[in-house]
């Protein structure tokens, strides 16, 4: 049975001769032999800085010259040990960007491996080690050459690097790590780089205007602690384009901005305007963003702004961007919203009436009639929008393509339409199959 460590220690990468250290510390913790189970994990411990610092560039303040003779005395069995702890020690010409707190948190833990080394009398039993391994997972992230914030930076841009990562491969490990490893003071110039690296891995197609992947590390940003939370919807509010490109490409994002009042209103009332923007207007009314007093003008705009081959279950988009599922359906029947297009395309025939209006709408108003049927109200505002000097051609179209493989439809539609003595327009009578 792994420990919790153990689970840990599979989604960092501390190298073979760290690593092999660590399971060494977990056989003998395993086993009871708690004193050489904490030599062994500061021997881990130690190992990952030496490499650090071996495969780093010169920290701040050290010459070429000098870096490399450091780095070569690292390399020296006799030497590098000792010489880990006076560079963690050493504040005049710091190394890692490190707290006196942390620093005494080292020399503490530096003792107590020097108690199991040199069997002091001080006794060392499992508390000692698992309080080692929670010092390890909360500081290891600091230990880096000029702080830790350019150390995730990099741990971010090896994750998008397929040569390294499979696309698949999560990255909350990364971003757990950034409490312990960027004070919050520095959390925005943070934001700030991890902008511009997004929006160079962005791709250049127009619906697919970011990585999904990028996408998910910024959602991924939400979940840390509020402080880091409420700097980060600060951060994005203000730069309103950036954050509608991540949104689009992880429409349930927008729930996080409950407290914004502008921002949802300028998402929805200006900013909406493509193909996929559906999916950010259901998430909105999912998690209640849009008040109840302006859900009408709401659907009034989204009606008058946006196509909507969302709808469309036939649809070559919806195999890039997926449709209305029964849950989005839910909403939009909880929230008003079909109640609302019944009002303006059929009871106040705005199909007929509005040329681009129903253009617009044309996927809409057969999921309407799938979803719901026919009525005299239905087929009377189709009937005049059909027969009417100037129709809705692209409606007209998806309407007879409907009826032509939905026969049954059409039979109710003409019924309907002679029980109200309506003329049926010629383009129905002539699809009724033969």
């Amino acid at each position: 049975m792994r420990i919790k460590f153990e689970e840990w220690l599979i989604d960092q990468e501390i190298g073979i001769g760290a690593n092999d250290l660590f399971e060494e510390s977990i056989i003998c913790y395993k086993a009871s032999a708690y004193r050489a189970a904490l030599l062994f994990s500061f021997l881990g411990f130690q190992t990952i800085i030496k490499q650090r610092i071996i495969n780093s560039k010169p920290a701040n303040d050290y010459q070429d010259g000098e870096w490399n003779q450091l780095k070569k005395d690292l390399l020296n069995d006799d030497k590098w040990d000792k010489l880990i702890i006076e560079i963690i020690q050493n504040k005049k010409k710091p190394i890692f960007n490190i707290t006196e707190d942390l620093r005494e948190q080292y020399s503490f833990w530096k003792n107590r491996r020097n108690d199991c080394a040199h069997a002091k009398g001080n006794a060392v039993s499992y508390p000692h080690v698992e309080g080692f391994w929670l010092f390890i997972q909360s500081n290891l992230a600091k230990f880096v050459v000029n702080g830790g914030m350019k150390f995730i930076l990099q741990e971010i841009r090896n994750h998008f690097d397929p040569a390294r990562t499979p696309a698949e491969t999560a990255i909350e490990p990364i971003i757990k790590q950034i409490p312990f490893s960027i004070d919050k003071v520095d959390y925005k110039e943070f934001l700030l780089e991890l902008k511009d690296f997004s929006l160079a891995q962005h791709s250049k197609s127009a619906y697919l205007m970011i990585d999904k992947n990028i996408a998910e590390m910024w959602y991924q940003l939400f979940k840390l602690p509020e402080n880091y939370f409420v700097e980060l919807v600060d951060f994005l509010v203000k730069d309103h384009s950036f954050c509608l490109t991540i949104i689009r490409r992880k429409p349930e994002m927008v729930k996080y901005f409950n407290n914004k009042e502008t921002f949802i209103r300028m998402l929805w009332k200006k900013d909406l305007s493509r193909l996929d923007d559906y999916k950010v207007f259901i998430e909105l009314l999912r998690h209640n963003l849009i008040p109840e007093s302006q859900l009408n003008e709401s659907f009034e705009h989204i009606f008058s702004i946006l196509e909507t081959p969302f709808f469309d279950e036939d649809s070559w988009w919806l195999v890039m961007s997926g449709g209305v599922n029964d849950l989005d359906k839910m909403v939009l029947l909880d929230k008003g919203f079909f109640t609302k297009f019944n009002e303006i395309a059929f009871e106040g025939e705005k199909i007929a009436y509005n040329f681009n209006w129903g253009n617009r709408n044309k996927e809409l108003v057969i999921y309407y009639i799938n979803e719901f049927g026919l009525n005299e109200t239905l087929v009377t505002a189709i009937n005049k929008a059909l027969t009417s000097s100037n129709p809705p051609f692209k409606l007209r179209d998806e309407l007879s393509y409907f009826y032509k493989n939905n026969q049954q439809t059409l039979e109710l539609h003409i019924e309907i339409s002679e029980k109200l003595s309506l003329k049926v327009p010629k383009l129905l009578s002539g699809l009724l199959a033969e």
